[in-house]
């Protein structure tokens, strides 16, 4: 692996703006950006060593995250997509956190989000980014958690209670396990490459159904790859990384266009890949049956969807 510090990695999809793209190109520092294209795109031209753009075999949140995670140089990987946008100086500030807590796994962003359209807000001059060195550490076991509303403390980032028992009340259509500082999902963090790329190389060999036959899910890693990792190297009670003060962002999310409306999507099939790897854990089983249980209001929603027209903005 290389001496770059960051690889930003970013699946893509077609009709992407430009003014994006060139506001990704202000990001500063020793960095790599990862653009991973579906099939049939033409990378656009870019005069920049720091870019590396991928045209994927196939399309689809999986395949197309995977291939830019197996390709980072990288020390740290971030993902983002192709609608959010970095603060110049990210990577100042990712830097001195991990100087700070060389044995972190992984540092949650501040965002803010805006609908789409506001390109007044979303353009506005980004603030100065937080000095990491003097915010103080607040944390849920020192019973001092709330102090993190005052945007001056990090918060610690405990690793997922994956211990957690098999709760019956799960069938009530009941789940607290979610809840708490631990995180669940991968996506506009900060992650270690090795941690990533060990755990990315292990799911894609889990898609393997039969001699050459593979089924490769549209989505679903963000879920699938944040547990998989505390699965992975689970240790109970451990610290793994901090959550930066929720203001000022260092991302900004503009809503998708009309014509790329989010969906709600259903994670079922991340959970059951994590129980084939992890079967002894009872928090996993929780969040499958959980997840199981929503499949009639989630196949109610997408069909709801589909059949009425959505809103221009």
């Amino acid at each position: 692996m290389s001496n770059t510090f960051l690889s930003i990695v970013i699946p893509m999809r077609e009709g992407f703006g430009e003014y994006w793209l060139g506001e990704l190109l202000k990001v500063k520092g020793d960095i790599e950006f990862i653009l991973v294209h579906p099939p049939g795109v033409k990378p656009s031209p870019v005069n920049d060593p720091r870019m590396k753009q991928i045209v994927c075999a196939l399309r689809g949140e999986i395949i197309q995250r995977s291939t830019g995670f197996l390709n980072a140089r990288g020390t740290y990987i971030l993902t983002i997509n192709c609608d959010e946008y970095l603060h110049p100086e990210i990577v100042t500030l990712v830097k001195d956190y991990f100087e700070r807590f060389p044995n972190s796994w992984v540092l949650r962003l501040a965002r803010c989000e805006f609908p789409y359209g506001e390109r007044e807000k979303l353009e506005s001059t980004w603030p100065t980014i937080p000095d990491v060195n003097s915010l103080a550490i607040c944390s849920r076991r020192e019973n001092n958690s709330n102090l993190f509303k005052d945007n001056n403390y990090l918060l610690e980032l405990p690793i997922a209670p994956l211990d957690n028992p098999f709760n019956p009340q799960v069938f009530l259509n009941q789940s607290r396990d979610q809840n708490g500082p631990h995180l669940e999902n991968f996506d506009k963090k900060v992650w270690k490459s090795e941690l990533v790329q060990a755990a990315t190389i292990e799911i894609t060999n889990l898609m393997n159904l039969l001699g050459p036959i593979k089924y490769i899910p549209f989505w679903c890693l963000d879920r699938l790859l944040g547990l998989y990792i505390q699965a992975k190297y689970f240790e109970k009670e451990r610290v793994i990384g901090h959550w930066m003060p929720n203001s000022p962002e260092q991302i900004r999310i503009e809503d998708n266009p009309p014509e790329y409306q989010r969906t709600w999507r259903f994670y079922f099939l991340s959970e059951v890949m994590l129980l084939r790897k992890f079967p002894q854990y009872g928090y996993l089983w929780n969040l499958a049956i959980y997840q199981f249980l929503e499949l009639p209001a989630w196949m109610i929603k997408s069909l709801r969807q589909k059949i009425i027209p959505s809103k221009s903005v």
